[in-house]
């Protein structure tokens, strides 16, 4: 992400999108295709927060079936790839409030969008109030618990994705210094406690390989080098592991009244 002065939203990154254009097709990130295989299917109206350029907007409205599909961000830019159905762009800062009645969507996702809001709370409320009864959210965010931040901490060096600066990711010895803008991370505990506390019951969970997203920066970075190719099959080794990986995926259903 483009990192903002705090207290505000930054917005789509135009290096990483979550997804890429290969070599005559789409490349989508790991998390991404988690996301899809937890959407519901049937549904009518679809949000996206945290779009970027809405390209995965129109992705997931399509698996989901759903007839209208709004992709809401700071900014705008021009997707990498044509979206392959039309959505509706509307700009505006999260966590909001949003320019829409409560109850206007059967399926909110924010796919690693919570981690750069001040108050990820405020955001699960939005969603909660934006969603009909028995809406469901799928959302995405880095693991601080995973093994990799384990093993990370254990060595000495600062884990990916765990920040000490909004300005350069100091301590990382994976060569990719830019900083993301992480302002909160959750272990699963944590987010099924805010998700419940915020009206939401936890009934989907998947997680994310770290290779996948690692590559998909890189690729949007630069042109691929030998230690990023090393790095990269180190990676895919590590995410044969089958838990505690790095980015959590939830699908979680609106239930309750909403935090205060």
């Amino acid at each position: 992400m483009t990192v903002q002065p705090p207290g505000e939203w930054s917005g789509a990154d135009p290096r990483y999108r979550g997804y890429r254009r290969g070599r005559g097709s789409v490349v989508l990130d790991h998390r991404v295709r988690v996301a899809l295989d937890l959407l519901p299917r049937g549904a009518r109206r679809l949000l996206d927060l945290g779009a970027g350029d809405g390209y995965l907007a129109a992705r997931l409205a399509t698996a989901t079936g759903a007839t209208t599909a709004v992709a809401v961000d700071v900014g705008a830019p021009e997707p990498l790839a044509p979206r392959p159905r039309r959505v509706e762009r509307v700009t505006a800062r999260l966590p909001g409030p949003l320019p829409f009645r409560d109850g206007s969507f059967d399926v909110v996702v924010s796919l690693e969008t919570i981690e750069h809001i001040l108050d990820p709370d405020a955001l699960l409320a939005e969603v909660h109030r934006l969603l009909v009864p028995g809406g469901t959210l799928v959302l995405s965010t880095p693991r601080l618990d995973s093994l990799l931040v384990i093993g990370s901490l254990l060595l000495g060096v600062q884990p990916p994705g765990v920040e000490c600066s909004t300005r350069r990711r100091y301590g990382s010895p994976f060569g990719e210094q830019r900083a993301s803008g992480h302002v909160h991370l959750f272990t699963r505990r944590a987010l099924a406690e805010a998700l419940a506390a915020n009206g939401f019951r936890l009934d989907g969970y998947g997680e994310g390989r770290f290779s996948s997203s690692w590559w998909q920066a890189v690729r949007s970075d630069r042109r691929p080098r030998p230690l990023d190719l090393a790095l990269r099959a180190g990676f895919a080794v590590y995410d044969l592991v089958p838990f505690r990986k790095d980015v959590m995926v939830v699908r979680a259903t609106r239930v309750g009244v909403g935090a205060p």
